[in-house]
């Protein structure tokens, strides 16, 4: 069973995914802030991490950072509510593999999910 971290500090927003993706059959963990959602990277070595890009105490460029430093290589999903070109780049140009605009659908991130999980 693939494991998938979902880190937001959206409360909805974490439960509407994990619905779904555990619906789906995958392993669900989840974090609340930047930090919290590093540190269990590190932890639980999750298959696919969904990350929000503005959170509290440590935003998700930070851990796209933190990560790149430390040639930690996880598919990253970055979900942002900017939506702007500029953001979009740089969170691949520091390793993440999609952006995701706020609001998308949940099929959207599943199939997107898949698809860098390699199922």
């Amino acid at each position: 069973m693939k494991k998938v971290l979902v880190v937001d500090d959206s409360d909805v927003l974490r439960k509407i995914i994990t619905f779904n993706l555990k619906t789906a059959g995958y392993e669900i963990y989840e974090a609340t802030n930047g930090e919290e959602g590093y540190n269990k990277i590190k932890e639980i070595k999750p298959d696919v991490v969904c990350l929000d890009i503005m959170m509290p105490i440590m935003d998700g460029f930070t851990v796209l950072k933190k990560l790149k430093e430390e040639n930690i290589n996880i598919p990253i999903i970055v979900l942002t509510a900017k939506g702007g070109e500029s953001d979009e780049v740089y969170a691949i140009s520091l390793g993440a593999k999609k952006v995701m605009t706020k609001p998308f659908s949940p099929k959207l991130l599943l199939d997107t999910i898949k698809e860098i999980a390699g199922e």
